[in-house]
């Protein structure tokens, strides 16, 4: 079970990092003009509420808890992965306006797998990176017409 400090700060990290995205979104993406309707910035605006509200409850049932006496050792063993990840959002984001979703998508999870979560086999790095950044793309961009940035420095866009 992850120490109370953990999830404190995780919960913490994860509220900012949507209150964050959410601003980002309601300030780069245009919305359409009429009642009801979000646009393109629906999909977005919603997964950035949807983190808020986990990192609130996350956030909240850590802050409720009794500390034990393992949170100290505990939170010094989890606070590195915990780092790694809030580093990889934050890295992410810069990715995503430069290279654009697709090449963004695929260095993330690499690193995801990878660093992050120690796993060193290079097919399935390879095919986790290609087949989520490819899949989610069919499926959001083309499928269902979401929005997905193209980068400023690389445009990959077909």
């Amino acid at each position: 079970m992850p120490s109370r400090q953990t999830d404190l700060l995780l919960g913490g990290l994860a509220t900012i990092a949507a209150a964050l995205w959410c601003w980002g979104v309601l300030a780069t993406i245009p919305g359409v003009e009429g009642e009801g309707r979000l646009g393109p910035r629906g999909f977005p605006l919603v997964a950035g509420v949807l983190l808020g509200a986990l990192g609130i409850a996350v956030f909240a049932d850590a802050a409720l808890r009794r500390p034990s006496k393992r949170d100290a050792a505990s939170f010094n063993r989890e606070l590195g992965p915990v780092l790694a990840a809030a580093g990889l959002l934050v890295g992410y984001a810069v990715l995503l306006e430069q290279t654009g979703f697709l090449l963004a998508t695929a260095a993330a999870t690499a690193i995801a797998v990878g660093p992050i979560l120690k796993i060193w086999r290079w097919r399935l790095i390879a095919g986790m990176s290609l087949g989520l950044s490819l899949g989610v793309y069919l499926i959001l961009g083309k499928a269902l017409g979401v929005y997905l940035p193209y980068g400023k420095l690389v445009n990959l866009a077909f």
